[in-house]
């Protein structure tokens, strides 16, 4: 397992305010766009660097009979998690390697992760080899074309970002592997001192800051 070793104030220097941006609206859409697509009762999900547990825990509160399961490269975070929310398998673990290979599951997601991760290739991969047939794989990553790319490049100060590319390339990357569903665009900003904006549109994704991407295994 490949690991990657941070101070403990990643979160507080990178996430300014860890809860601020992560709040439930933002959490109740990646959940609404799941609920729209996935329409075959009880579910086994997995959030690939699920950080300190915030979506595991909304999950829960919205489908208490689902399996949840998360990884994370961050021990401090994996001890939150499984602290957060008890009923949820929470592990030590890269993105890039097959976690779980003696199970499968009805959802992955991967919220702001895949940037950090150096092998996209093996994301894909192991990804691909986790999820079951009829499955859904989610994820969002930043953008840093369209005309706020300028932008989130001279806000972007985590070092961990690895890829920091347009939505076209995440799109390929993602149609490599597996179907595209749809995507949608996102723009979003934690203003200091106040509250974390989160927008979703489909009208303007190509001019917003992230992207969502709903995906299913090929056949």
């Amino acid at each position: 397992m490949r690991t990657i070793d941070r101070s403990p104030d990643y979160f507080e220097s990178q996430y300014r305010d860890y809860e601020k941006q992560n709040p439930p609206q933002k959490l109740d859409h990646y959940l609404d766009v799941i609920d729209v697509r996935w329409a075959g009762g009880p579910a086994d999900l997995l959030d690939l660097g699920c950080g300190r547990g915030a979506f595991l825990e909304r999950a829960g509160l919205r489908h208490p009979t689902w399996g949840l399961y998360g990884t994370d490269i961050d021990a401090m975070g994996v001890e939150t998690s499984q602290t957060r929310v008890p009923g949820a398998e929470v592990s030590l673990a890269s993105a890039d390697i097959q976690s779980h290979p003696d199970r499968s599951f009805d959802i992955v997601t991967a919220w702001d992760v895949i940037e950090h991760v150096e092998a996209t290739n093996d994301v894909a991969t192991s990804i691909g080899a986790m999820l079951r047939p009829g499955g859904l794989f989610l994820f969002v990553v930043p953008v840093y074309d369209g005309p706020l790319g300028w932008a989130v490049k001279a806000l972007d100060k985590d070092p961990t970002h690895l890829h920091k590319q347009g939505r076209n390339a995440w799109l390929e990357w993602a149609a490599d592997r597996f179907e595209v569903i749809e995507w949608h665009g996102i723009f979003r900003y934690l203003i200091p001192g106040s509250h974390y904006i989160h927008h979703t549109t489909h009208r303007m994704r190509n001019a917003a800051t992230a992207i969502l991407v709903v995906c299913s295994p090929r056949p």
